[in-house]
This record gives structure tokens, sequence and C-alpha cells, in this order.
């Protein structure tokens, strides 16, 4: 079964090339790598194009403008020609037999999507840890319903980076194509399990083996932990969109998962959209999201004692700067000194 893989990226001169090594050096070769350079302002495409004199499976394209991971993925996606897409992240990589594996037990199975469990690699942390342990996960390969997919999507504030989410699963391109799902192109974060979630709604079957086989790097910073309130709410649309489907039974398991899913997306949204607009200085708009429902001024407040910790940090550190601060400074600055900054 031939395999594309798609591989966006931004200004990840350093990184790029390892990324491109682990699917080259795959027991089962994949048919093509096509890396999208989002419009990076690094040697991102020098790279590329230098490893693409050696090697021509590697494609390079270059969206238009700096669009995000979803328009830069739905390329990849237009352009790939594989029985299966295999998603890899610039700064992650495929240990060795990955491709090999997961399309046998896709074979085998049936399905429309395999996807394998997660190493988590830190730059303070000298082996990678399993995003899953042993334990929290069955032995063997299973089919993942709507229902344990979102439930897994609900998040844990002690293990925030453990979510089904972050699984890159083996799409096959056929089912893609003939329900036309591609990725959210104005999203930058939630992405990958608004595409997933429409897969599961058309049908999909989705096989999961407890075997990690995919090296997530972890980096402070990343587009994970900057969640938009637009971002947000868009994920909740969908899972309401989800919730008001007449054919969900009430009481479900699929319900009550995406009840929850909803309440904890909530819980992050009005947080996220209060505090951007005190720090804004934007008054009105705090106390209109404060009070826009019975609901959300609970959701603050929790959310500022479970915040507290990083806002006495942050405060310590000498505070936030608000967008408008930001501008009154840099307006006061020398040119001089804007050009050595």
């Amino acid at each position: 079964m031939g395999v594309s893989v798609v591989i966006p990226a931004f200004n990840a001169a350093r990184l790029i090339g390892a990324a491109i090594a682990s699917a080259q050096a795959q027991s089962q070769p994949p048919d093509e790598i096509i890396v999208i350079d989002d419009c990076s302002t690094d040697d991102t495409g020098g790279v590329v194009r230098e490893m693409m004199a050696s090697d021509d499976r590697i494609a390079l394209l270059r969206t238009p403008r700096n669009s995000g991971p979803g328009a830069a993925r739905n390329l990849g996606l237009t352009r790939a020609g594989g029985d299966w897409i295999a998603l890899l992240d610039a700064d992650d990589a495929f240990d060795r037999d990955r491709l090999e594996q997961l399309t046998g037990l896709a074979g085998a199975a049936g399905v429309d999507m395999v996807s394998d469990n997660i190493l988590c690699c830190a730059g303070d942390v000298s082996e990678p840890v399993p995003m899953y342990r042993p334990d929290e996960l069955p032995t063997k390969p299973f089919i993942l319903s709507t229902a344990r997919f979102v439930d897994g999507c609900v998040g844990d504030r002690r293990r925030p980076r453990q979510s089904l989410g972050f699984m890159q699963p083996l799409m096959a391109r056929s089912f893609l194509r003939h329900h036309r799902l591609r990725y959210v192109e104005g999203a930058r974060f939630g992405e990958d399990f608004l595409l997933y979630l429409a897969c599961l709604a058309a049908g999909a079957r989705w096989l999961v083996t407890p075997q990690p086989m995919y090296r997530y790097t972890i980096r402070s910073g990343s587009l994970t932990e900057r969640q938009s309130p637009a971002d947000l709410w868009r994920v909740r649309t969908a899972i309401q969109a989800m919730l008001d489907d007449p054919t969900l039974v009430p009481g479900s398991p699929l319900a009550r998962s995406g009840r929850r899913c909803r309440t904890r997306i909530d819980h992050n949204y009005f947080y996220r959209a209060f505090t951007d607009a005190v720090k804004s200085g934007a008054g009105y708009e705090a106390l209109r999201v404060l009070f826009s429902s019975f609901a959300s001024p609970g959701h603050v407040v929790q959310a500022s004692f479970e915040q507290m910790p990083t806002i006495l940090r942050k405060a310590m550190a000498g505070g936030y700067v608000s967008p408008r601060q930001k501008s009154r400074t840099a307006a006061r600055t020398p040119a001089g000194d804007a050009a050595a900054s």
C-alpha cells in the first residue's frame, strides 16, 4: 500500500532534515515525501531542496502566504497520490518501521484510519516517554469509537499533553476524498481534532495500536499552548453540532462525552476571552464575556484559581503587558534601539 508523507513546515530549517530523514529511513519506504513550506522566513526551503537533489521522492510546495497548519496540510492532501496519508510535523519523527506496521494493521483490519501511541520527547528528558502508559490502553489494537475519542480529548490539568487528539493517524486517501474531508484552514489550534471528529462522524473505522512509534517533540510556546478564543469557539461549535444531531441518543456514551468536552472547552474559552479583553484594556468586552451566560462567571473564577501559580510567576517577573502598552513602548523606542532589537 503506497504512502504519501505530508510535512507542513514553518521556519523549521534546523529540524526539517531530521523529519525527512526519518521518513526516508522507513522499512517500508513511502511513495513520496511532500513538504509544504508555509512561507518560512528562514532557509527551510533551501534545506529541503538540498535533500531533493538526492531523492526524487521529495517534493516541495509553498503556500502563497503564511496560512497556518490546516492550509499547509490541505495543500499536501491535494498533491498526495498514495493510498494512505501520513502526517508528520517538521519537528517530529517516525520510528523506522512505523509505516510498515500501521499499513499492515490497516490492511488486515480493513479500516479507514490507523494510529499508534506517541512518544513524547522533551529537551530536558533523556528518554522519550509514551503519552499513554501501558496500563492506560488495551494491550492489543482496538477500534476507537467516537465517544472514546471525544472523551479522550477532554484533557486533564495534571496531564495536559495527554489527548487522543494528538495522535497522528494514517488516513485512507480514498475515504477523505469520497467524503470531501479537509482541515479547517482558519484554525491554528484543534485542526487535527476537527478533522478526526469529521472523519468519525462520516463513519470512519479507526484502529489504534498501543505501540508508540511516533516521536512528538514537546516545545514550550507551541501552538497547542496558545489557544485563541476563536480557535476554542470553533472546536466548541463542532462539539455542539454533534450534540444537536437529532440521531444522537440522549444519555448515550457519546452524548455524555460530548457534554464533558463542551464544558471543558467553555472553561478554557471564557477564561481566555475574559483575560485577553482585560489585558487589552477592553473593559466592556471583558464584562460582556464574563456575563455572557449563566455559567461563564463560574468558568472564569475557577480557571483563574487554576492559573494562579502562572499568574503569580508572571506578576513577579514584571506582570502582563497589554497590546496597548506594547504599542506605546514601541512608539517611545528610538529608531536605533528598534533596529538593534
